[in-house]
């Protein structure tokens, strides 16, 4: 099974539950270009230090960056 089907078949599966956690965001290299800026990556409401995302939400922001990738002309089998 390839990343994309196990991400749609969760997504589906487990809508809600928490796929991503990310501890402590704030101690990071500093990129010129942020997941932030992409809006792939989000705060949890009232956590500071911890980042999590959804099966659902993991699914569609993949997507989105996919989509982002082609716009680029990024192709299938092209190395990034």
């Amino acid at each position: 099974m390839i990343i994309t089907e196990v991400l749609e078949k969760n997504a589906k599966l487990y809508p809600h539950e928490v796929s991503l956690v990310e501890i402590n965001p704030a101690v990071r290299p500093d990129p010129t270009i942020t997941w932030r800026e992409y809006s792939l990556i989000e705060t949890a409401p009232g956590e500071k230090y911890r980042r999590e995302m959804t099966w659902k939400e993991f699914d569609i922001k993949a997507n989105r960056f996919a989509n982002l990738l082609l716009t680029r002309g990024i192709k299938k089998g092209d190395k990034v």
